[in-house]
């Protein structure tokens, strides 16, 4: 018998809505950085959102009658323990799609984009730095920093059957607190079983602390650049190291090559001048702006944002 999926308390965060306008200032806010929201069918969205927020990690359970498609970059790692059947994961070129057991882990910083069908979403997310302790803690000495990548996996009964044991643990001392909080006891418990779990199945990896700093020096670089011609040199002059290591932190890091992040950038900005775009503001002008070739942007656009770029300027303007 499959294990029982464990309801949120009485007492977690509410948000209820039809209106998808509603839905992704909430999302926005509540995820406190970039995030779209796009849904496939005119009709009442059904968004239905629990949430239970501890000291070091969070829990979240989410209805929606409606396909959509999400896109955006939080910086915890999030674990998906069960989404409906067919959700899609795009990473970069990368696609994951998840079946009736799969389990889904988004590290932190990793762009994403997922089409999910309509159903009940289970969501875990957890401090950063408390994982990279928990696992730290957990591997022989002089191996170097624990780096954690987006995977997909399956979950036998047993494994999920523990997963959920902690998320209903951790329900239940909140439910029972007078302030709504679970319990340090059970957000341990919780945190220690999805450390075991991401390390059996090989989402963790070893890199050095010298890569991360390289790696984020380049991308706030990236993003003060976008306008500019970037070239995969003029990335490893700031870097300061080779191209074969400018690729190798980035696909281990960020899952994509240094000049897909890139790409994905400029699609994140080309997005967010079309929400803001004036009455003379056109598709080609932004394309442009940003250095797309015209035949490509459109297909690279729908497949991160699930929309056209004409059809994310038709609803700002309406």
């Amino acid at each position: 018998m499959s294990p029982v999926m464990p309801a949120p308390p009485p007492n977690a965060l509410r948000f209820v809505s039809n209106d998808l306008d509603e839905t992704r200032a909430f999302m926005r806010s509540f995820y406190d950085g970039e995030h779209s929201r796009v849904a496939h069918r005119n009709a009442a969205l059904g968004f239905d959102t629990a949430a239970l927020r501890g000291q070091s990690l969070w829990v979240g359970w989410t209805r929606t009658a409606v396909e959509k498609t999400i896109r955006g970059a939080v910086q915890y790692h999030l674990l998906y323990p069960s989404a409906p059947p067919g959700s899609r994961y795009r990473f970069g070129r990368h696609e994951l799609v998840s079946g009736d057991s799969t389990a889904t882990f988004v590290a932190a910083g990793w762009e994403f984009s997922r089409r999910t069908p309509p159903g009940h979403t289970l969501s875990l997310a957890v401090n950063t730095e408390r994982l990279r302790d928990e696992l730290a803690a957990r591997q022989p000495a002089g191996r170097g920093e624990a780096v954690l990548q987006s995977h997909g996996f399956e979950l036998d009964e047993h494994a999920r059957a523990r997963l959920l044991g902690g998320v209903a643990s951790v329900a239940d001392s909140a439910a029972a607190a007078a302030d709504g909080k679970p319990t340090p006891h059970a957000e341990a418990w919780l945190l220690g079983l999805m450390a075991e779990l991401l390390k059996e199945r090989t989402a963790v990896h070893h890199g050095t602390a010298l890569a991360a700093s390289r790696l984020a020096l380049v991308e706030d670089w990236i993003g003060a650049h976008l306008e500019d011609p970037i070239t995969i040199g003029r990335l490893c002059e700031v870097a300061g190291v080779g191209e074969r290591a400018l690729q190798k932190a980035f696909e281990s890091r960020r899952g994509l090559s240094p000049m897909r992040f890139v790409a994905e950038r400029r699609l994140a900005m080309a997005h967010h001048l079309l929400e803001s775009a004036g009455p003379l503001g056109t598709v080609t002008d932004i394309a442009v702006r940003l250095g797309f070739h015209l035949g490509r942007f459109a297909g690279m656009y729908r497949d991160l944002f699930g929309e056209t770029p004409s059809q994310t300027l038709q609803q700002t303007r309406r």
